[in-house]
C-alpha cells in the first residue's frame, strides 16, 4: 500500500508522511479498505531488486488493497507444521539452541513516485530464525499457532525447560498460551506463553527496544538496553527493523503500566519470531 489511514484524525498517511514523522503515526495506521493494523516498510535494495517504501498489513480476507505480497520465512526454510496428532504433548528445551539467519536487505530512500527495480540473478537470501530443533522449538510452536486457529485449543500438555532441566512452564497448552489481544490483569501472576503480531517497533532514549502490537494503550514486548543487540546477533538479522510485521512468541510474566500490558523477557532464548518478508 502507498497510503494508510491515521486513526486518530482519519487523515490519509502516505509513506513520505510516515517517514517524516514516525513518532506521530507509529501504531496508529490501518489499511484504508479492511482496517487491519498496518506497518511501514522502508525502501530497500537487495541483490535482486530495488523497492520503494510502502505500507503492509495482514489484510482481512477479501481485501484487495495490498500492493505487496508477504511470505512467512517458515515457508522458505521448511519450518512448517508438524504432523503430530492433536494428543501429542510438547516438550521444549530452551538451551538446545542453534541460531540461523533471517532474510536480510539494505535500506534505500524510495517512496511513492519511484518505481521498484529488479536485478537479474539467482542469489536468494533465505533464513530460519527458529534457533531450536524441529518439533521441540518455540519457533515450531509459533508456526503452528499462526497457521492453525484451533491448535491452541487441542488437548495436549506443554512443558518448557531451561538449564539443567529447570521447569519454566508446564500445563495444558490451552491454559498456558495467551494471544496479545487476550492479556488481562489475571495474567500478572505466573509465567505464560504470549504470542501475536508486531505492528511497529522503536527504540527509546534509555536504550529499551519496544516491540508493539499497536499504540501506547496496547500490549508491548520490551527489551532492556543491550538485549536488542542480542536479538540481532542470535537471530542473525541486520537490523531490528526487519521484525516489523512479524509474529512474536515470548515466555514470561506480564505487568501493567497504567492500562498497557508490558512483557519483559530476560533473554532472547525466551522468544522467537516468524518474520514476513515482501515477496520478490
Amino acid at each position: 500500500m502507498n497510503e494508510s489511514r491515521f486513526v486518530l484524525t482519519n487523515e490519509i498517511c502516505t509513506t513520505q508522511h510516515y517517514s517524516n514523522d514516525k513518532d506521530r503515526y507509529r501504531g496508529n495506521i490501518v489499511c484504508l479498505e479492511c482496517e487491519a493494523k498496518a506497518w511501514f516498510i522502508k525502501g530497500y535494495d537487495t541483490d535482486k531488486m530495488s523497492r520503494k517504501a510502502c505500507f503492509a498489513a495482514h489484510h482481512k480476507e477479501g481485501c484487495e488493497a495490498s500492493t505487496v505480497g508477504l511470505e512467512a520465512d517458515d515457508v522458505l526454510d521448511g519450518n512448517g507444521e508438524t504432523t503430530d496428532s492433536p494428543s501429542t504433548d510438547i516438550y521444549i528445551n530452551l538451551d538446545n539452541s542453534k541460531e540461523h539467519s533471517l532474510y536480510v536487505s539494505e535500506d534505500n530512500s524510495k517512496f511513492d513516485d519511484e518505481p521498484s527495480e529488479w536485478t537479474k540473478g539467482s542469489k536468494c537470501a533465505l533464513g530460519n530464525s527458529s534457533g531450536y530443533p524441529l518439533k521441540k522449538s518455540l519457533r515450531q510452536l509459533l508456526t503452528n499457532l499462526c497457521r492453525n486457529p484451533e491448535y491452541k485449543d487441542q488437548d495436549r500438555e506443554i512443558k518448557i525447560v531451561a538449564e539443567n532441566g529447570r521447569i519454566v512452564l508446564e500445563g495444558q497448552l490451552k491454559e498456558k498460551v495467551v494471544h496479545l489481544t487476550e492479556i488481562n490483569q489475571s495474567h500478572t501472576s505466573n509465567v505464560w506463553v504470549f504470542w501475536g503480531p508486531i505492528n511497529n517497533l522503536y527504540k527509546r532514549k534509555n536504550g529499551e527496544l519496544w516491540l508493539n502490537f499497536g499504540n501506547s494503550h496496547e500490549p508491548s514486548v520490551v527489551l532492556d538496553r543491550g538485549l536488542d543487540t542480542a536479538v540481532i546477533n542470535n537471530f542473525k538479522i541486520k537490523d531490528v527493523g526487519e521484525l516489523d510485521g512479524s509474529e512474536i512468541l515470548v515466555i514470561g510474566p506480564v505487568g501493567f503500566r497504567g492500562n498497557q500490558a508490558i512483557i519483559k523477557p530476560a533473554f532472547t532464548k525466551y522468544m522467537t519470531f516468524r518474520r514476513h518478508r515482501v515477496k520478490e
